[in-house]
């Protein structure tokens, strides 16, 4: 158990290149022997070296809510973080409001795959099927004004479909797009939140084992850790080949983020 609050403590880098964040939702037995329902709260990040690693995580009850990625955002930042270029997440409402606050240098990339599952939900295959053409042009555009041009076919796409939708994703280009202003060889990377959700996949493998639920926050706390700790001991024997390959324009990226920050204090 102390090895546990040792590694909830531990000292974060000054600069992570990318950092991914997501919620896990499930039910615990409480201490009145109630099942309740809790978050966990999940940051993963690829370093300056393109390794990646889990910064952390957070067990909080309730429901996912703004309030506890300001603590979880907190807590990162009390433990040394300061320089992000991207943060990469769902589209939780009012966490690119807490990015911007804490990390207002930082771009703020929404996930793609949480965006691509809530149009399938909503449209017929068919439907769905167009929309998705005009997103796969956007992810293979060379150019920023090519992904724009293509991005711009899918709202007009889906507003012939759901005018109101498309309203809100027009809204949110900015942070859809985000991933377009980055390396050929490291989009694939930053446009979706799946490195968390392979962490939610053992997460709910799980709760599975356990009968459906945790039993009590030490067994779930005890079984994190000896997951996120094996997943780090994996991750840290080999780097992301295509973050290796670009160590240099990460540097240059976090540079010229960073560097407006002297001129504009």
């Amino acid at each position: 158990y102390q090895h546990l609050q040792a590694y909830k403590n531990s000292i974060l880098p000054e600069e992570i290149f990318a950092v991914f964040i997501d919620a896990y939702h499930a039910k615990m037995r409480d201490e009145n022997e109630k099942l309740t329902n809790i978050s966990i709260y999940l940051a993963v990040a690829i370093d300056m070296e393109g390794y990646k690693q889990i910064l952390g995580y957070w067990i909080k009850k309730g429901k996912e809510n703004k309030s506890f990625w300001i603590e979880v955002f907190q807590d990162m930042i009390s433990r040394g973080l300061k320089k992000v270029a991207i943060f990469v997440s769902d589209d939780f409402s009012g966490l690119t409001d807490v990015v911007n606050q804490f990390f207002p240098y930082s771009d703020h990339q929404l996930c793609w795959t949480h965006m691509k599952r809530n149009l399938r939900r909503k449209f017929s295959k068919r439907e769905y099927s167009l929309l998705n053409k005009h997103l796969t042009f956007v992810k293979e555009s060379l150019t920023k004004d090519e992904a724009l041009g293509h991005w711009e076919n899918f709202l007009k796409e889906l507003s012939n479909l759901n005018p109101s939708l498309s309203k809100q994703y027009e809204k949110k280009s900015e942070n859809y797009l985000a991933f377009i202003d980055y390396q050929q060889e490291i989009r694939k990377h930053i446009y979706t939140s799946n490195v968390v959700e392979s962490v939610n996949a053992g997460l709910e493998m799980m709760r599975l084992e356990l009968g459906g639920y945790f039993p009590s926050m030490r067994t779930l706390e005890i079984n994190l850790f000896i997951q996120l700790s094996n997943l780090n001991d994996k991750w840290m024997r080999k780097p992301v080949a295509a973050f290796r390959a670009n160590l240099y324009e990460m540097r240059q990226i976090l540079n010229v983020k960073f560097g407006l920050e002297k001129f504009l204090d």
